[in-house]
C-alpha cells in the first residue's frame, strides 16, 4: 500500500487534525496545573421540594471538599447544615428571588476562601417548584 503524505490530504483535514491535537494537548497541560475544586468529583448536587410547616421549602444538597467551603447563590452564603455532605433548606419565597439559569436551574457556587478557588454548578430544579399560582377566571380550549 502506498504511503500517503500530507499533500495527499486536503489542507482542511490536516488543519483540523493539528487543531484537535493541539487542543487536547493544551487541555492535558492545563488540567495538570489546575487546583483541586472545592466540590467532590462525581458527587451530584440535588434539589427537591420538602414540607416545612405549612409551607413548602426547597432543599439543596451536595458534597464539598471541606466544611470551610461556603455554598452561595447569587453571591450570598447559604446557611448550610453538615460537614462534607451538606444540605440547606430555604423557603420557596426566598428561592423565588434567586436568578434562574437557562434550563430551569439555579447556579450554586462553592467557594474555598482559604485556597482562593471557587466552582459553580448548575442544579436542576424540580418542575414547577419556583412557579407562581395563577387563578384563571376562564379557560378556553379549542380543537380543530
Amino acid at each position: 500500500m502506498p504511503r500517503r503524505t500530507a499533500e495527499a490530504y486536503p489542507s482542511a483535514m490536516v488543519y483540523r487534525a493539528l487543531r484537535l491535537a493541539t487542543a487536547s494537548l493544551s487541555g492535558a497541560v492545563f488540567s495538570l496545573g489546575a487546583p483541586a475544586l472545592p466540590a467532590q468529583a462525581g458527587q451530584p448536587t440535588a434539589a427537591r421540594l420538602v414540607a416545612c410547616g405549612a409551607d413548602s421549602c426547597l432543599r439543596l444538597s451536595g458534597h464539598r471538599s471541606s466544611p470551610s467551603v461556603s455554598v452561595q447563590v447569587n453571591g450570598r452564603d447559604l446557611p448550610v447544615e453538615g460537614e462534607r455532605a451538606w444540605q440547606v433548606t430555604v423557603p420557596l419565597s426566598t428561592a423565588r428571588t434567586w436568578a434562574i439559569a437557562h434550563g430551569y436551574s439555579v447556579i450554586l457556587t462553592l467557594v474555598d476562601a482559604q485556597a482562593g478557588t471557587g466552582h459553580s454548578v448548575a442544579v436542576a430544579l424540580p418542575p414547577g417548584s419556583l412557579g407562581t399560582r395563577l387563578e384563571l377566571a376562564s379557560l378556553i380550549v379549542r380543537a380543530h
